[in-house]
């Protein structure tokens, strides 16, 4: 009985630790490829050298030339694997409330676009390599006159959107403000 107890603890530890590919080690590190600069936290995940936002060449066309008021575009990429855990669920809907309440009309215009992409469907192939989002993964990008800036938002997902959502809504608000300057 108690081998038994021990190997399901190890088990649900080693699920938590790997099932979602969040890592523990939170490290302020900023890298640069091409025009594509990625803060990011976890220093296992970095950008391609792909300087596409997406697959679609006139989406991206539509971001880098904001015609209407020349200002950023930012972009919110929710990445999740099939099966979810809870926290993956929650980072997602602390990420729409966030959105909802505080940016409503910056979606309205465009000026935040957002996508919830299942890392496993082979559709989100080129985007889910260019962001290195093999698991979970929350990501704020800022396009501004054909540059990227990346926000590594996952290790503060798991820290704070299933026990602490209003901090983690602060985190995220704060950096789409931030992006949207």
């Amino acid at each position: 009985m108690k081998n038994l107890l021990e190997t399901l603890i190890v088990f649900f530890a080693l699920t938590f630790m790997f099932g979602c590919n969040c890592d523990n080690s939170c490290k302020n590190t900023t890298t640069q490829s091409g025009n594509v600069t990625i803060e990011k936290k976890d220093s296992s995940r970095s950008p391609s050298n792909k300087d596409s936002v997406s697959t679609n060449s006139n989406e991206k066309n539509k971001i880098n030339n904001n015609s209407k008021t020349d200002l950023p575009v930012v972009l919110v990429y929710n990445f999740h694997v099939t099966n979810r855990c809870p926290t993956c669920i929650a980072i997602e809907k602390a990420t729409t409330k966030t959105l909802n309440t505080y940016f409503s009309a910056e979606l309205k215009q465009g000026r935040i676009k957002r996508k919830i992409l299942n890392v496993d469907d082979e559709a989100n192939n080129k985007i889910s390599e260019k962001y290195q989002a093999f698991g979970s993964g929350l990501f704020v990008t800022r396009v501004y006159k054909g540059k990227e800036i990346t926000a590594d938002l996952t290790g503060d997902g798991f820290k704070f959107a299933k026990n602490k959502e209003g901090r983690f809504m602060e985190i995220l608000k704060n950096k789409i403000s931030e992006y949207l300057k």
